[in-house]
């Protein structure tokens, strides 16, 4: 899930192929990055409605922009950013969801990178950017890690929990983003802010990780939806629930911006 910057670097010296992903600004990626890196934008993407057929035409943008990649076959995926953030992580849940396959995230980016020695170069070649324009609609292989809205309605508190992975000033309503329609969280939410989780750049350890979920109040025997303003944030937790021995999580994707557009769905304010 996870490879550190002297790991990889080693690795590619003895010769295993990885596809390294730069999940940066495009402009960011021309002017400096691992030498041989790709462009992928999984970060502006909004999912159209957090319905089967929403989730069908994400996963169908997702596949439709690694296909303009072309990604040799029998290569790791390698997704990175300046250091860990909320793009990395979304590009790892992005291609477990739509492709159901391995990759793993270079913890603490380019830093870490540079830190250890590493060679930055300018990007070329191929970029692609996830977006449902001319892409078709496919089936995704993990369907089960993106909750929908309906799942994140209908939430049995016996055998699921909600977690917002937001900041606690949206948490407790005040602040809202100008794009959304009400401030506020889902009735049942859990925060567990997102920069908790990271610490100069990278994850915590699986322990001190497991440790924060535990003390938050979650437990690795119910499934567990993250959700944050637009998904983002929700995939660096749902990672580092995996990197704390979760296996049933997902991502509510249309998080905030979403349910604050349907009115008839409630909401809590305060702490």
């Amino acid at each position: 899930m996870l490879i550190n910057a002297p790991d990889l670097a080693k690795r590619m010296a003895d010769g295993e192929k990885f596809a390294l992903i730069d999940v940066r600004e495009q402009a960011a990626w021309e002017t400096a990055t691992l030498p041989g890196a790709l462009s992928l934008n999984v970060y502006d993407y909004f999912v159209s409605d957090s319905t089967p057929k929403g989730y069908a035409a994400m996963a169908g943008a997702f596949v439709h922009a690694w296909q303009q990649l072309k990604i040799a076959s029998g290569t790791t995926p390698v997704f990175f950013e300046q250091t860990v953030g909320m793009r990395s992580p979304r590009g790892l849940w992005f291609l477990w969801f739509a492709l159901g396959t391995e990759g793993v995230i270079l913890d603490g980016g380019v830093d870490a990178w540079i830190e250890a020695g590493g060679k930055l170069a300018p990007g070329t070649g191929p970029s692609a950017i996830v977006s449902d324009a001319g892409a078709p609609e496919c089936q995704p292989a993990m369907p089960q890690l993106a909750a929908t809205r309906a799942e994140t309605i209908d939430v049995d508190p016996a055998t699921a929990m909600l977690l917002d992975a937001r900041r606690p000033a949206e948490y407790d309503g005040s602040f809202v983003h100008e794009c959304c329609a009400r401030a506020g969280r889902i009735p049942g939410s859990t925060l567990l802010f997102w920069e908790d989780v990271v610490e100069n750049g990278q994850f915590k350890s699986a322990a001190e990780l497991a440790r924060l979920a535990t003390e938050a109040g979650f437990t690795p025997s119910k499934r567990v939806i993250t959700w944050c303003h637009r998904g983002a944030r929700a995939a660096t937790v749902l990672v580092a629930l995996k990197l704390a021995g979760y296996e049933n999580v997902a991502v509510y994707v249309g998080s905030w911006h979403e349910w604050a557009s349907h009115r008839e769905l409630p909401l809590l304010s305060g702490e």
